[in-house]
């Protein structure tokens, strides 16, 4: 179980940790923002909405570790998980089937919450490189 310590699963110690996971998270979500961007083409493009606001969740999170956007990102990304797991038993019809690219983006929040809530409280003071 050591690839669970690494990447997207590992513990933060210290505030360069809380950042590389925040950067991390962020590039994330303008990777699903992209994904989402380009199935807008060929299916709805009402999905364009949703990869910008990914986008721009993606982009506060990655260069400004906000909060607010981390709480967003989770928010959208439980919603996402929720439609999802209701698309897959037949309840509604919209939204995706892809269970393990909402699993990525609900995991991708809960950390981004995470870790921009240990800079600004737990690690605020701690010694480290400002954030870019």
């Amino acid at each position: 179980m050591d690839f669970l310590r690494k990447g997207l699963f590992a513990p933060i110690h210290d505030r360069d940790g809380a950042i590389a996971l925040a950067r991390d998270c962020g590039a994330g979500f303008l990777v699903i923002a992209a994904i989402q961007a380009a199935l807008a083409y060929w299916t709805e493009f009402s999905i364009l909405i949703d990869a910008a606001v990914y986008a721009l969740c993606g982009c506060f999170i990655r260069f400004r570790q906000s909060r607010v956007a981390a709480v967003i990102a989770m928010l959208l990304g439980l919603v996402a998980f929720g439609v999802t797991i209701l698309n897959l038993i037949g309840r509604t019809r919209s939204g995706g089937t892809n269970i393990v690219l909402a699993v990525i983006v609900l995991v991708s929040g809960v950390r981004s919450v995470e870790a921009t809530f240990k800079l600004k409280g737990r690690f605020s003071d701690a010694p480290g490189r400002q954030a870019a």
